[in-house]
């Protein structure tokens, strides 16, 4: 049964930032983890600050993620620590506004 999600912004900027590599990596190092699912999201909303994927329920949201990032992003769906320098640079208000879509199932 699926616990959690990392949803990875598939929007064309973050697309051109390298966040499809970034889906495809995250996808290939939790594959085997069976309580986390890693899936594509039509866009944040926080181009600037991209790519940007959030760990759902967690509410945490991670911008200016890097192919060197995933190995602490998949460490931490899987349980272990966040990655504290990601978590800046997105408003909070957007924040919220994006946590509440998709507590309200929009994913």
């Amino acid at each position: 049964m699926v616990a959690s999600y990392v949803l990875v912004c598939q929007n064309a900027d973050c697309k051109s930032r390298g966040a499809g590599e970034l889906l495809e990596k995250l996808a290939g190092r939790l594959k085997d983890s069976g309580d986390v699912e890693v899936k594509p999201y039509m866009c944040f909303g926080a181009c600037q600050a991209g790519p940007n994927l959030v760990l759902y329920p967690q509410k945490v949201w991670y911008c200016g993620v890097k192919p060197n990032d995933v190995d602490e992003i998949a460490a931490h769906a899987a349980g272990g620590p966040g990655v504290e320098r990601l978590t800046h640079g997105v408003d909070a208000s957007l924040k919220e506004l994006i946590y509440q879509l998709l507590d309200a199932g929009l994913f």
